[in-house]
């Protein structure tokens, strides 16, 4: 008797140290969402989503910026990318931006993506609104326990952080990974 397997594809996942997502990235911005379309490619669905670039916070990025993200839903036909970042039109985050194949991505997908929750006790909308990583991405990766803040996961130096509070942690990180860049 033959059994006959189909070939299955998978991943494992690590968590991001802070110096490693801010090495892959050309960017770090605090980007609304304002449109998003989803299409076909290659036997999967890919979707384009139309941000504004409302904050850089290192790197450089133009002022509207397209960023693909993996999954969405075209038709009556939905796919979800677990570990993807999920960027929804009127939903800031703050993104660490890259390019792959010409197009301009989040950085080590879910991330590379925290979302601002808004901090209703504070009346600066950039000193009241909090960084939180993807529940779902972090949830099924096991962190690394360090002290130093450059291995550390992204998620562990920005999380609860508010944006002010974050950029001096991402300016550091850029300096540390992008100095070589810099005769």
């Amino acid at each position: 008797m033959l059994f006959f397997a189909a070939p299955a594809d998978a991943s494992v996942s690590f968590t991001v140290p802070m110096d490693a997502l801010v090495e892959e990235s050309s960017a770090a911005c605090v980007v609304s969402p304002t449109f998003a379309t989803s299409v076909w490619e290659n036997g999967r669905i890919a979707t384009y989503t139309r941000a504004h670039v409302d904050r850089v916070l290192a790197g450089s990025a133009a002022n509207e910026v397209w960023i693909k993200t993996l999954g969405g839903a075209v038709g009556d036909v939905g796919q979800n990318v677990d570990g993807e970042a999920v960027l929804r039109p009127g939903r800031q985050s703050v993104v660490f931006l890259s390019t792959f194949e010409g197009t301009l991505v989040v950085t080590a997908r879910g991330q590379g993506q925290f979302a601002l929750v808004n901090d209703h006790l504070r009346k600066n909308v950039w000193a009241g609104a909090l960084l939180a990583s993807n529940p779902t991405v972090l949830s099924r990766i096991r962190a690394r326990t360090t002290e130093a803040e450059a291995v550390m996961p992204a998620a562990d130096v920005l999380d609860g952080k508010t944006i002010d509070d974050a950029a001096p942690h991402i300016a550091a990180a850029w300096a540390r990974t992008h100095a070589h860049a810099h005769p």
